[in-house]
């Protein structure tokens, strides 16, 4: 990845980091019916909004991560609508489709980005890294490898949602439209949060 100083920066801020995580632990949830009956598995798994942020300010996600990972949620529910039958989940679903969206996400978005590994220590070993590992895949599958997200589906997101969210923006995007100016643009607001995580 080119370095953001080299193009023109946009940088995806959130005035309500709280609102963020709210209503990425919402999406998360809603993606598809799932148990709410915890197994004896399951026993040790925090409320998914306290882990939804629990994971994302002790990794230090930026909101352009959870952004591409929302993107990812809303393309995921499409494909899952799309398929025979009604998909259902185990109470942990959830969990792991979080885990599973901002791990390829940070993939797509970051030189830096989240490992298999840190996920599993920094979710308490509540999932180990095969199993990581396996829900990225699947996510990957489901999602049939499209993970491209270009700067106008950044815009509509904002768009939608930004006043909701508190999610701005700034600088002039109008012209961010290849691939390399959408990873430099979304790269330097991991850099710039170094100093401002989410919290």
């Amino acid at each position: 990845m080119i370095s953001p100083n080299s193009a023109s920066a946009a940088a995806l801020c959130s005035r309500s980091p709280d609102a963020l995580l709210s209503f990425t632990a919402h999406n998360v949830d809603s993606v598809l019916e799932c148990s709410k009956q915890r197994s004896f598995m399951h026993h040790s798994l925090p409320n998914l909004q306290h882990f939804v942020k629990d994971v994302c300010l002790r990794n230090h996600v930026a909101p352009c991560v959870l952004v591409v990972a929302l993107i990812y949620l809303d393309r995921l529910k499409r494909n899952l609508g799309n398929m025979p039958g009604r998909a259902k989940g185990k109470f942990d679903t959830p969990y792991k489709i979080f885990l599973a969206a901002i791990l390829v996400a940070s993939k797509f978005t970051e030189d830096n980005n989240l490992r298999n590994s840190a996920i599993c220590a920094v979710s308490g070993n509540l999932f180990t890294v095969k199993e990581i590992n396996e829900m990225e895949r699947s996510f990957l599958g489901l999602l049939k490898y499209e993970l491209w997200v270009d700067m106008e589906e950044v815009r509509q997101f904002v768009e939608k949602y930004g006043s909701e969210l508190e999610l701005e923006l700034e600088a002039d995007v109008s012209d961010i439209d290849s691939e390399t100016e959408l990873e430099c643009a979304l790269s330097f607001e991991r850099l710039s949060l170094q100093d401002k995580p989410l919290a």
